[in-house]
Order: C-alpha cells, then structure tokens, then sequence
C-alpha cells in the first residue's frame, strides 16, 4: 500500500529563539540575578555586623525562590549555549517547547513580583517593568508554540504590537532609572537594574525584528501551506430488488412480503433501498451504474442492426457491467465471509479474543496433555513391589534385607542351630575369689579383711570410722564485673607483666599469671 508522504514541519519560533538578542538578553537577565543575590548576602552581612536585623527578603523561601529564578534562566542559556554549539540532542521541537516554556515561567514570575512591588512602593517604573516583561517575554513564546504546535501562520499584528510596545517602554524604564532614580542606587545596584532593563530592551528588538520578518514573508507562507482537498462524493449503487412472479418483493430483514416500489418496511421500519454487505447474489441493472464509470460502454447500446447484408455478422454480445464488491475476510469459526471492518462475524458471533473460543482452546490443550500423559504412564515399566518380610509380613522399605520392624534376615534360616547349655560346667570353670588379708598388729599373724578378733592371740580389731571429706554441692557465684577506669583501689599490678587487671580476677588477662599458683 503506498504511504502518503508526511510533510516537513515549520517551526515558526526557530528564528526568534536562536537570534542573537534573545542569547545575549537571557546572559544578561542571568548575570542580573545573580548580582541581586550577592547583594541580598552583602546586605545580610553589612547589617549583621552593626546589629541590625537582615533584610525582609532575608529568609529561607526568599533565598530558595532566588536560586529557582536562576536555575529556570540559568537553563534556558545553557540550552542556548549548546544549541549555538551544536551539541544538542535534542529533536527541534521539543527544543523549542522547552525554551518557550522556561522563558514563559521566568517572565510571569518576575512580572507578578513587579506588580507586588509596585503596591507596595507606588513607583511607575514597576509598572512599566511589568507590562515590558508581559509583552516582550510571555506573549512572544507563546504565540509562536501555538503557532508550531497546529503547524499555522501566527498572527503577525499581535507581534508587531508586542514588539513595539515591549522596545519603547522598556528603553523609558531604562532612562528613568538612568537619570531619575540613580540617587537612590548604589554603584552596583545601578549595574544590576541596567543590565535587567538592557535585556528586555535585547527580547523586544527580536520580537519586533521577527515580526517585521514575519510580515515580509507572509505571502510565500501563504503560498506554502499545504491545502486540503475536499473528499471526493462517492455514489452509492442502490440494488434493485427483483420481484416475484405475483410482483412482490421481500424485506432482507423481517421477510414480510411487499408490494413493489416499496421503500420503507411497514412491519420492522427496514430500509429496502439499504445495500447489502453479505448476500452475494445481489446484481444490479444497467441503469445504476453511474455514467463516468470507465467500465460503461455508450457504444454497445447503440449497436446498428444489420438486416441487407448477405453474410450475417455475428452479433456481437455486449459488455456485462462489472460487478463491485466490497472486500471481505473470512471466518475461522464458520468459514462465512464477512467485511474486513466488522470484528464481530454477523453470522455466528465470532470474535478475536472470544471467552467461548479461548475455553475451547483451554479445554483442547487439557485433553492433548491429558492423552500425552496416559499415553507416557503406559510406556513406562511396570515398578517392582516392594519385599515382604517372611516372618512378620511388613513391606521392608528402601530394598533393605533386614526388616526394621522384626530384625529379622533373610540369611538366619542358613545358621546352625544354637548349642544347649551343659550343666555343671560352668561350676568347673567359676573364677576363684581370691580373699584379703591384713596382718594382725599384737602377733603379727595373717587375719581375714573384716574380722573383729584374731583368732590366733584374740586382739580386737576396731571398727573402720569413714574420715573421708563429705563432697557437698556448692553454687558458682557471680562473676563481679570489671571496673570502667582502673586504679589502685580496684585493681591489682600483675607481677609478671606489669599490667593493671580488676582485682575481683584472681588471674593475669593478659599473660595468664595466677596469683594463687604454687
């Protein structure tokens, strides 16, 4: 299918974003507000040092509020810097709807922070700051963002305005500040308020120098626009509905039976002259084809008769119209042919996506793996059952060959038989007691362990007395913790390495040297 080429976009802001004026008007506000937030810290100081309190403006919003009016205008000479540089990698425009926007933001907050100051103080300058602002900044960006936004001419009489106004009431401000109030301004407060002034008078020269361009090339953008054709009026073919042998023809929709002629079904309200998307038998006469079809033929309906010739020409069949259709797809549910911009088949309901569909795909796949599966636990060998034990009957698990339950193996079937036990061995081989003897102290005779007089010189022995220590249970007392700082009333020197230990240990931490030691 061929593509319809895409025209090239026109960017109407592109020459006066990257003009000169614009890039050394945004370094100058840059250089300005910076210069009047030293000043604000210099204030702060001077002030503090007599003991003073600081200025108003002196506080954490106020300080953060500067630091955002210089990063939005910081940013905006940056991506100038690099565009000029051609080091952006940016696409055109979203270069341009950003710098439009950073500049749009800077304006307004600096216009409503004059109008503030201007209520307040009651100076004429504010105000002529004000409106310069409005008018050589915001309404600038602006218009030309809509303007490359809908891709159209923007309007040159509201530029040209701005940027004669925003010119000569910004070169006023400067000379009242100049030469009016300069008394009331320090050097450096002087610089400040010029280098501001001089950089909206800078944005109303490229305004009103883009307007003025604007102007003298307003009859070949004109030109250059591209025009839009109205679309061409199709006529529609009706179908004429054949009538039967009693002159009656069918509603397509209810079936009802009408007279013909007809155009509007009485029973369902159905529109007989309505063409048909789906019935592929419909035909249409001669007289509805329009006449700059480049299939209709003037010539074979005037064909002349020939009746005197003596050789009959054969007669030649005239030129059948061509029939249109309309392109149709069809269904995979019930291979009907519907029309390609119909998603839902007409005749079974068919949709992509449809939940009936997708359960019958599901429940498929569920059978095919079910099958696979049946078929997999068929080819697999049968598994081997599991030994019984002979003795107790219990399934020995693991292919063990002794049974955990019973003990029992299938090997001592083979052993030989035990041996009876024999009586009146085991008298024959008792081991011998062998009996102690003490001497006896009066006639030095050899006596039994345990007799209470000698038989030999009848010498009482005394009665044996248990001296033996009585070993009693004792608890472990608590282990007394170390002191944090160690001197000489809680802690003791060791005398083998000379270090301090707690006196509650009883044993060198260091070297291990125990005081008790033998």
């Amino acid at each position: 299918m061929e593509q319809r080429a895409q025209t090239k976009k026109r960017y109407q802001s592109a020459s006066y974003l990257t003009s000169g004026a614009v890039f050394y008007g945004a370094l100058l506000f840059t250089v300005a507000r910076i210069f009047t937030l030293l000043q604000l810290f210099s204030d702060a100081y001077s002030r503090n040092k007599l003991g003073q309190a600081p200025p108003e403006n002196f506080t954490f919003f106020g300080i953060v509020g500067s630091l955002l009016i210089i990063g939005v205008i910081g940013f905006a000479f940056y991506l100038l810097v690099q565009n000029r540089q051609k080091r952006l990698r940016m696409k055109k425009g979203n270069f341009y709807l950003l710098l439009n926007t950073l500049f749009v933001i800077w304006g307004v907050v600096n216009a409503i922070s004059y109008l503030v100051e201007m209520i307040i103080f009651f100076e004429f300058v504010y105000l002529l700051d004000f409106v310069t602002l409005i008018t050589a900044i915001v309404v600038p960006s602006v218009i030309y963002q809509l303007s490359d936004r809908k891709q159209n001419i923007p309007p040159d009489n509201p530029l040209f305005a701005a940027g004669i106004a925003s010119t000569g009431l910004s070169v006023i401000a400067t000379l009242i500040v100049a030469l009016v109030l300069r008394k009331s301004y320090t050097s450096f407060q002087l610089l400040r308020e010029l280098m501001f002034r001089t950089g909206i008078i800078l944005f109303g020269i490229a305004g009103l120098l883009k307007a003025i361009k604007l102007r003298a090339e307003l009859p070949e953008l004109v030109a250059s626009m591209p025009k839009v054709a109205p679309p061409p009026v199709k006529e529609k073919l009706k179908p004429k509905k054949k009538p039967d042998p009693k002159g009656r023809i069918e509603c397509p929709d209810c079936g009802k039976k009408l007279p013909a002629g007809t155009e509007i079904c009485p029973r369902c309200g159905f529109d007989l002259d309505t063409p048909s998307l789906f019935d592929e038998d419909e035909e249409f006469e001669e007289d509805d084809l329009p006449l700059d079809d480049p299939e209709y033929d003037e010539d074979w309906a005037d064909e002349p008769e020939y009746d005197d010739f003596e050789e009959e020409p054969e007669p030649v069949a005239p030129v059948a119209p061509v029939r249109q259709e309309l392109p149709k797809d069809i269904c995979p549910r019930c291979n009907k042919k519907k029309p390609p911009f119909l998603s839902t088949c007409p005749h079974c309901g068919y949709y992509p996506g449809d939940p009936i569909e997708q359960a019958e795909i599901e429940a498929e796949r569920k059978r095919q793996e079910e099958a696979e599966a049946a078929e997999a636990a068929a080819n697999m060998p049968p598994p081997k059952p599991e030994p019984v034990c002979e003795k107790c009957g219990k399934k020995i698990p693991g292919g063990l060959a002794t049974c955990p339950y019973c003990g029992y193996h299938p090997d001592d079937d083979r052993l030989p038989p035990p041996l009876p036990p024999m009586q009146g061995v085991e008298s024959l081989f008792e081991p011998e007691v062998e009996e102690e003897y003490i001497f006896c102290p009066r006639c030095d005779n050899e006596v039994i362990v345990g007799t209470e007089i000698c038989p030999h010189c009848g010498y009482p022995f005394p009665p044996k007395r248990d001296t033996e220590r009585i070993q009693r249970p004792t608890q472990r007392l608590p282990r007394v913790p170390d002191p944090r700082h160690l001197n000489e009333k809680n802690s003791i020197e060791c005398p083998e390495c000379g270090r301090r230990y707690s006196a509650a240990r009883d044993r060198c931490p260091y070297c291990g040297y125990g005081l008790y030691d033998d």
